[in-house]
């Protein structure tokens, strides 16, 4: 699953966005300023960054050209009311990936988002196929050993971002980050609660579980 992070000081704007990307099956996180979005990025890796222009002390536009100049390669999605063609120019100078204009349509924002996060993603399948286990990110449908099963939508993101990173072990913290809102009661524990009850839906194959824990580390899912 991807993470957004939307930075807007209109709360009820910003709740609105976090509304319908969550609906789309994204984790959300909001920031109010340029000031409280800028140790969020540095403490969290984003796939997309919705920014608008317009907000109290460090405009979008110029906190959009200070993150490119420290080489952030996170896609931004400008917000702004300003609809002129100079406008949308500066934006997409200083950085922008795409820009969309206020008031917008609900669908608009969802395809806008959804076609950004895909364009880093092309050489990568919709269908992950290892050690017995088929994620399909379209259908979020999971089989194991030729056997569906369900999984709760937390689940599925640690499961999915486990297969993109085959052999490779996330500590506690590293799940938390990516699989799990900044803003949400996450821990140690919970991470371990619910890989506890993923690794119980991957019991009864003729195969061992390609979920492991690593002692002292964390998790891999190990495939060949």
């Amino acid at each position: 699953m991807a993470k957004v992070l939307v930075v807007d000081d209109d709360e009820k704007l910003s709740d609105t966005i976090q509304e319908v990307l969550t609906r789309g099956g994204l984790i959300v996180d909001q920031a109010l300023c340029a000031e409280d979005a800028e140790p969020m990025l540095a403490g969290f890796t984003y796939d997309l960054l919705i920014l608008d222009w317009m907000m109290p002390g460090m405009h979008g536009i110029d906190f959009l050209a200070k993150i490119r100049a420290k080489g952030l390669k996170t896609p931004v999605l400008m917000l702004t009311g300003m609809d002129t063609v100079d406008n949308k120019i500066a934006g997409l100078d200083n950085g922008a990936d795409d820009y969309l204009t206020k008031p917008f349509d609900r669908k608009e924002l969802l395809a806008r988002v959804r076609a950004m996060l895909r364009r880093p993603q092309l050489v990568e399948s919709t269908v992950l196929n290892l050690a017995g286990v088929t994620l399909d990110t379209k259908t979020l449908k999971v089989t194991w050993q030729g056997s569906e099963i369900k999984l709760t939508k937390q689940e599925y993101q640690l499961l999915e971002l486990l297969m993109r990173h085959k052999n490779e072990v996330f500590s506690h913290d590293a799940l938390v980050e990516r699989a799990w809102s900044s803003m949400s009661e996450s821990s140690a524990d919970t991470v371990r609660v619910h890989m506890s009850r993923l690794r119980k839906k991957f019991e009864g194959g003729v195969a061992d579980c390609p979920l492991q824990t690593v002692h002292g580390k964390g998790y891999v899912f190990v495939a060949d």
